[in-house]
Order: structure tokens, then C-alpha cells, then sequence
């Protein structure tokens, strides 16, 4: 079954699309589902990469499915 890894953003709330870390997650899983190296993060700021490199590794786990 798979599991929900990111925060589902509620549009209601004008806070919602200023949330830089859950963009980063999801640009970060994104490149890795792409392909992408992980040396391509687009971030300098230490935080944001950290975040990147989250949602990369997030994505890159194995999933089984039984």
C-alpha cells in the first residue's frame, strides 16, 4: 500500500504557497523520480538543501509491495 510522504497543502489557507520546504521536498523527490544527480540541488541555502536532499531520499527508497 503506498504511503502518502508530503503534507497535503490545504488551498483555503493563503500560508499555503508560501511553504518553501514543502516545495524543496517536492522538487527534491521529483529529480530523484527523473533521474537526476543528486549534486543538481538548485539550492545554496543550507535549509532549503536539506530539505531538497529529504524529498530526494524520501523518493528513493524501495517501496514492497506484499
Amino acid at each position: 500500500m503506498p504511503v502518502e510522504t508530503f503534507p497535503n497543502i490545504d488551498t483555503t489557507n493563503s500560508n499555503a504557497s508560501n511553504a518553501p520546504h514543502a516545495r524543496a521536498l517536492r522538487e527534491g523527490a521529483e529529480a530523484a523520480r527523473t533521474g537526476a544527480a543528486i549534486h543538481a540541488c538548485p539550492y545554496r541555502s543550507p535549509a532549503l538543501r536539506t530539505s531538497w536532499v529529504k524529498g530526494y531520499a524520501q523518493a528513493q527508497q524501495q517501496s514492497f509491495d506484499f
